[in-house]
């Protein structure tokens, strides 16, 4: 009687171990997709900090450019002195935008990175694991066919 208690408890580890696999192909496949949804949601936000201070750069250059005009004119009349505040802004909506273009390089280099053994994991979800739970249950469908025929015997 003890082997038939075996093979019960084994049945019954195997369909754990289903169970376990299902569990983990689901929570890895959020994993990755949460992985997916973060890239996505820092190049929107690195895109919209770069059109922010693009627009910006451009009322920045045309107020310099407004400046440099009117010292020009002023200057046959001896007015105004320079335009430094103006030509200071316009370097620092460059600066930013230069780092920003850094920061969405170095995203793009992440994300080219993570892209190829995603895709593997990914396929390992979607591919291997569902064929391995198939089978898994092949297995257990087999063992408890085979329990019901020896159960009919004894």
């Amino acid at each position: 009687m003890t082997g038939v208690a075996d093979i019960h408890a084994d049945i019954e580890a195997l369909k754990e171990l289903a169970g376990a696999l299902t569990r983990y192909r689901h929570a890895q496949r959020e994993v990755a997709d949460r992985g997916d949804y973060q890239i996505a949601a820092t190049r929107a936000s690195l895109e919209e900090r770069a059109s922010q201070w693009r627009s910006l750069l451009a009322r920045r250059q045309a107020d310099l450019a407004a400046c440099q005009h009117a010292a020009a004119m002023d200057t046959g009349a001896g007015g105004r002195a320079g335009c430094h505040a103006e030509a200071a802004a316009v370097r620092e909506a460059e600066e930013r935008l230069e780092s920003i273009r850094r920061w969405q390089q170095q995203v793009e280099d992440g994300a080219s990175a993570f892209a190829g053994p995603s895709g593997r994991f990914r396929n390992v979800l979607g591919v291997d694991l569902p064929r391995t739970e198939h089978h898994l249950q092949a297995i257990i469908d087999g063992l408890e066919a085979a329990r019901g025929v020896r159960g009919a015997r004894s």
